[in-house]
């Protein structure tokens, strides 16, 4: 890895498209399930009495609520403990702690949907995709989703190893402090030499000011005179339904479909359209960066604007996580996340599982196939940390010169990826620019092609 191996970040869990529901009884039993249960009860007392060791019976019945929901093979149905119950509520108002990253539970292990941007996760450069392979020298895939985030919790200030696979290179170790977090959703800056507003929405929560906001940012650049609108969706995994939804009308007529969701067996379930007062910014031009960390809400959002060809799509392929959870209370304040619909886009194409592929496909700067062997071989050195220290200002004739002392070691990178490695680390923990065009092509692509509007 080439950035420091100190790093402050933030576990989540991964938000989907969320609704909470009441406690409801359950349901009568069949046979099936009444004998079932009375097997798990006698199961249950024979590992009390007669069991090597003596157990945790809060444990046991535990796992076995975890059991029931890992058999349906959906990493987003899930089982939450008071504490997680309690935190997911938090983390809808906009205040949550952890590491930094919105993981799910995926073929066996736990992948990163996305690092939350301008928290430490992103500066530290772990990426969507990156699977967690261990958390302090425990294998994850001897962990449920549940028991690896528990695992990642913990007093503020206190630190944490984790091992990283990542396509294409070796697994490395990242060494965390855990740390309080609080997000700002949106921000915002004016591009005053093209007149581009650019708007930045880490995640679709903050549901009593996040809308709002957005709205107002948008106005505002009106009244600046602004040519297009960027809204930049990169990294974004998700949350609230009804954000996406309030957010797209302002770019749609009323009455035009926003999403479908339908249910067990494709039965449609209801319709979202643009609301009698939607439209309010229904001419400015827009432009939609995404990537493979865009997730849920944000697949929402973009794939409306995209299908009625209101915003260009710019960046790469999305996520796929096109499936809503209820949140139900449980008893003893705990909660169960339960999977109960798909969405679909207003062109009828499912998101779940295929993701939406851009009107304009832009890469970032991340390695090449050429590039693979030479990154490796940079992260088995301490090259960038030693030329940091040396330099710790970024600047164009600081980067040349780390170009050619890496040159000097025979790696061979190409020219632009030297240089957003070693800006990278000479960024860490200090406050960037909101829009740097020299490492961002999406970006600057999209600004391109607004300001020929």
């Amino acid at each position: 890895m080439f950035q420091s191996r100190i790093f402050y970040l933030f576990i989540g869990f991964s938000i989907g498209l969320l609704s909470f529901y009441p406690f409801h009884k359950a349901k009568a039993l069949s046979q099936d399930a009444e004998e079932y249960l009375h097997i798990l009860h006698e199961v249950t007392a024979f590992l009390e009495t007669d069991y090597v060791e003596k157990v945790d019976e809060k444990e046991l019945y535990k796992g076995a609520i975890q059991g029931v929901l890992s058999s349906l093979k959906d990493p987003h149905t899930r089982f939450m403990t008071k504490e997680e119950f309690s935190d997911l509520q938090t983390e809808t108002r906009g205040s949550f702690g952890g590491l930094g990253i919105e993981v799910i539970f995926l073929d066996g292990k736990i992948v990163i949907v996305s690092p939350i941007d301008d928290t430490p996760a992103s500066r530290a450069g772990l990426l969507p995709q990156d699977k967690i392979v261990e958390i302090d020298g425990k294998k994850t895939q001897e962990l449920s989703l549940t028991d690896a985030i528990e695992a990642m919790r913990g007093e503020v200030g206190s630190g944490i190893t984790l091992k990283i696979e990542r396509e294409g290179m070796k697994t490395f170790d990242i060494d965390l402090v855990r740390e309080k977090i609080k997000i700002q959703f949106i921000k915002t800056e004016f591009v005053s030499k093209e007149k581009i507003g650019y708007i930045r929405l880490l995640q679709f929560m903050g549901k009593e000011t996040t809308a709002k906001e957005f709205e107002t940012a948008i106005a505002g650049f009106q009244k600046q005179g602004a040519k297009g609108i960027i809204i930049d969706l990169r990294n974004n995994p998700g949350g609230l339904l009804d954000l996406s939804i309030e957010m797209a009308e302002l770019f749609l007529e009323p009455g035009k479909e926003i999403v479908s969701v339908r249910g067990r067996g494709g039965k449609l379930v209801k319709t979202h359209k643009a609301s009698a007062n939607a439209g309010k910014f229904k001419e400015i031009p827009l432009v939609i960066l995404v990537n493979q960390g865009s997730a849920s809400a944000s697949e929402i959002l973009g794939g409306a604007l995209k299908d009625h060809k209101r915003a260009q799509l710019l960046g790469s392929k999305t996520f796929g996580k096109g499936s809503v959870q209820n949140i139900y209370n449980l008893p003893y304040d705990t909660g169960v996340a339960i999977t109960i619909q798909k969405y679909y886009t207003p062109s009828g194409v499912t998101i779940h599982g295929k993701g939406i592929e851009p009107d304009v496909s832009v890469e970032g700067i991340t390695p090449k196939d050429d590039d693979r062997f030479y990154v490796e071989k940079l992260n088995r050195t301490n090259i960038v940390q030693e030329f940091t220290k040396k330099f710790p200002d970024y600047s164009e004739a600081n980067a040349q010169k780390f170009i050619e002392t890496i040159k000097k070691e025979r790696i061979n990178l190409s020219k632009d990826l030297a240089r957003f490695i070693y800006f990278s680390e000479a960024t860490i923990g200090k406050k960037k620019e909101l829009i740097n065009r020299d490492f961002d092509p999406q970006l600057t692509k999209a600004i391109e092609i607004l300001s020929k509007k």
